[in-house]
């Protein structure tokens, strides 16, 4: 195998951790949450509960070959909280069952040996600690890895459940089986379980920890559910590895499709995909869903992966990587020779974009757990793919943040061949469909170098800024089947300069080689067609493009030129805006908003040229057919524009009154005594001349003792404030204004 497995000697420390102990009933069991009894007999321990959820702490929890743990629980739901405070690790060799689901707690490390038999109707084994307050109040979280790990030889059985296996290190060499449920084998320090009231469970994996590894050599069967392997580090230096060498199966069942995950860190983890990933539909149904996530994917040789369906549609398989490279290199993450093999049953979706969920219609959704990258986001095709799809049509998928570059012949017979990406398309080797088509989206160009040719297929060339073709383009009748047309209108579609920045000559066309034409025939009973979208230089002078093509069998060229709709407002918090006219105002040709039409900035933030995307709206007008809106090809289908977002005028403020002294005469006046830290809170504080009143709750305080320069009393509530000093002293609340008010004392009080 070219690619081999990382980090043996992890596995070795932790099987070392594992001979040290010798085997026992578990001991010293106190119920330290909910309601159970613990009885044992000399080969047998029986834990009886009677509460929904109960926690127990062991000192020590084994299990030998010829012993037998049995859980009595209310009913499946029900879970028992096994933690173990000892410093041995566990083994569990001989039987473990339930009538319910267990949680089996030990930071030293878990084994389950080769004689192991596990029949529960859940399971969950874990180096990483829950509290009993979170267990009991279902907030299954856990956290701090121990130093042991978790491996599994025996078989495990949660039908209609799920088993999770949680620690820093996890490798299953044995059977587990959950028909219709969740199998997560996940590395990290943090992790949190959410339990499904069918039986299935999600996984996240919250915090990463160092050198963290999950391996399967062994059996992991979901059919009708999900298998999910994640792993995540806690440094960039010390990435997270998944290996697997194992056999992984998840078909469709019951009209559940399987779904197979394989997570590493998004940030600097490793998938090395071996063995066999099978989330096929032999009984019928849709093939299932593959996953193979993280910064490095590495496909081996030999590797088995299929989601084929015999009845129904074929499922797609997603390499999430953050940069992706076909070829034999020794960093290369898969040859051609066996992606090639791969596409035959399976459709294939390799993304290196953030976030990205493009795709085209007729083809399966791409999803993804990790949607970050720290790479270019480049995908490069250096070595020859070909392939011939059976019995249905197939689709290979590149969504990339950067440029998607075709150096090497990409073939396809019942194939469909999309790329949709940030930067740059770039064809520099043939491409070669029959009975599929060809979709090719670019944030930038799409330079086509080298010929593409279509029989029973279509091509949509897609760019923000142009499109420039000098190679040729041979296109045989369109088709208007939707395994093989990608849902696109049957002929040719150029579709240039859908950026948003509008027309002139900055605003993206389609360029033609003058040398050599563009041909494109019809001789079947599909309505085939040529479709060009363009920026022009000018509304006044329209391109024709007639003479760059050879036209055969009454193919239509239609030729619009691209308008743009007019966003602006001013600053409100939100990103909606409404579009209400054209820009450059082209003749015979308006803007009509339909139901459901709606238009968003990218962000909320002040700006001019900021990009908008729109939907629903329509072109009406003598001339509308003349022109069209820019949109884009892969989806989200949306059309793009820009505006400007102004900032809001400046409320002009209210002014804060100043408070009016209160006078008080040199002579004739008794002082308020001002105890420093003295309060007052409703009714009023008095002098001999003037009273000053505080109504509704309102208070004082006096800052210092018998100061003879005036002093600030804050007032924290201003509405609250009233004046009973004659002349009366006006006061004018202002909202969320403190409002202060000085105090004089009788000048005899100042010497």
């Amino acid at each position: 195998m070219r690619h081999a497995p990382y980090i043996f000697i992890v596995y070795v420390s932790i099987m070392w951790s594992f001979a040290t102990n010798g085997y026992a009933l578990p001991v010293e069991g106190i119920v330290t949450a909910g309601s159970a009894s613990i009885s044992s007999g000399a080969d047998n321990l029986i834990v009886t509960q009677t509460t929904a959820n109960a926690a127990i702490s062991w000192q020590r929890f084994n299990i030998a070959p010829t012993e037998a743990v049995r859980f009595i629980q209310p009913d499946s739901h029900s879970i028992t909280l096994n933690r173990v405070h000892g410093a041995d690790p566990s083994h569990i060799l001989g039987a473990l069952s339930a009538t319910g689901r267990v949680f089996l707690v030990n930071p030293n490390g878990i084994l389950f040996g080769s004689g192991a038999q596990v029949n529960v109707a859940g399971l969950v084994a874990s180096t990483l600690n829950i509290t009993d307050s979170d267990f009991m109040a279902g907030n299954y979280v856990f956290s701090e890895a121990g130093s042991g790990g978790i491996i599994n030889q025996g078989t495990i059985n949660a039908d209609h459940g799920h088993v999770a296996l949680l620690g820093a290190n996890v490798r299953n060499d044995g059977v587990i089986l959950a028909r219709l449920g969740t199998v997560v084998l996940a590395a990290g320090n943090a992790i949190t379980l959410d339990l499904a009231g069918d039986g299935l469970l999600n996984v996240t994996v919250d915090e990463g920890a160092l050198n963290t590894l999950i391996e399967n050599g062994g059996m992991i069967k979901a059919d009708g559910g999900e298998v999910v392997l994640s792993s995540r580090a806690a440094s960039d230096l010390l990435p997270g590895v998944v290996n697997n060498t194992g056999i992984i199966q998840a078909l469709t069942m019951e009209n559940h499709n399987g779904v197979i995950r394989l997570l590493g860190g998004h940030q600097n983890g490793a998938v090395n995909v071996g063995g066999t990933l099978d989330a096929s539909a032999p009984n019928g149904g849709d093939g299932g869903m593959i996953e193979t996530s993280g910064a490095h994917v590495r496909i081996a040789d030999d590797a088995i992966i299929t989601t084929h369906s015999t009845q129904g549609k074929t499922g797609t398989w997603t390499i999430d990587p953050e940069d992706f490279t076909i070829g034999s290199g020794a960093t290369d993450n898969i040859l051609g020779a066996t992606l090639s093999a791969l596409l035959v049953t399976n459709s294939v979706t390799i993304y290196t974009a953030p976030g990205s969920d493009a795709t085209v219609p007729g083809t399966p959704p791409v999803n993804s757990l990790y949607t970050s990258t720290t790479g270019d986001g480049h995908i490069h095709v250096n070595e020859p793919v070909s392939w011939t799809a059976t019995p249905s049509t197939t689709t290979l998928t590149f969504n990339a943040l950067g440029d998607m570059n075709i150096n090497e012949a990409i073939t396809a017979t019942n194939g469909n061949i999309v790329a949709c990406c940030g930067q740059n398309v770039n064809v520099d080797a043939a491409i070669t469909t029959t009975n599929g088509s060809v979709l090719l989206e670019a944030g930038n160009d799409v330079n086509v170098n080298a010929a593409m040719t279509t029989t029973n297929g279509n091509i949509a060339l897609c760019a923000g800024n142009d499109i420039n073709v000098a190679a040729t383009m041979t296109l045989t009748n369109g088709s208007d089947i939707p395994s093989q047309s990608l849902g696109l209108t049957p002929g040719l579609l150029l579709n240039a300069g859908t950026n948003g920045t509008g027309p002139g000559a900055a605003g993206g066309t389609v360029i033609f080689d003058p040398l050599i034409p563009v041909t494109v025939t019809k001789s079947s009973a599909v309505s085939t067609s040529v479709t060009i979208n363009y920026n022009p230089v000018s509304y006044a002078a329209p391109t024709d493009y007639s003479l760059d093509f050879d036209l055969t069998g009454g193919v239509a060229l239609n030729q619009h030129m691209l308008v743009f709709p007019v966003g602006s407002k001013t600053y409100d918090g939100t990103t909606d805006v409404t579009l209400t006219a054209l820009q450059d105002n082209p003749a015979g040709v308006g803007l009509v908003a339909g139901p459901g039409s709606a238009a968003a900035f990218d962000t909320i933030d002040i700006g001019t040229d900021k990009t908008i995307t729109f939907i629903g709206y329509t072109l009406s007008g003598a001339s509308s057919a003349d022109y069209a809106l820019p949109t884009t090809c892969c989806a989200p289908i949306v059309g793009k524009t820009t505006g400007s977002i102004i900032a809001a005028p400046t409320p002009t403020p209210t002014p804060t009154p100043t408070p009016t002294p209160i006078p008080i005469p040199e002579t004739g006046a008794t002082p308020y005594d001002m105890t420093s830290g003295a309060n007052t809170s409703g009714g009023a504080f008095t002098s001999a001349y003037r009273n000053i009143g505080l109504s509704n709750g309102a208070s004082a305080q006096f800052p210092q003792e018998n100061t003879w320069i005036p002093e600030v009393i804050p007032f924290p509530i201003p509405d609250q404030l009233s004046s009973l000093a004659r002349p009366p002293v006006s006061f004018t609340p202002v909202p969320d204004v403190p409002y202060t008010a000085p105090i004089y004392l009788p000048k005899q009080e100042r010497e």
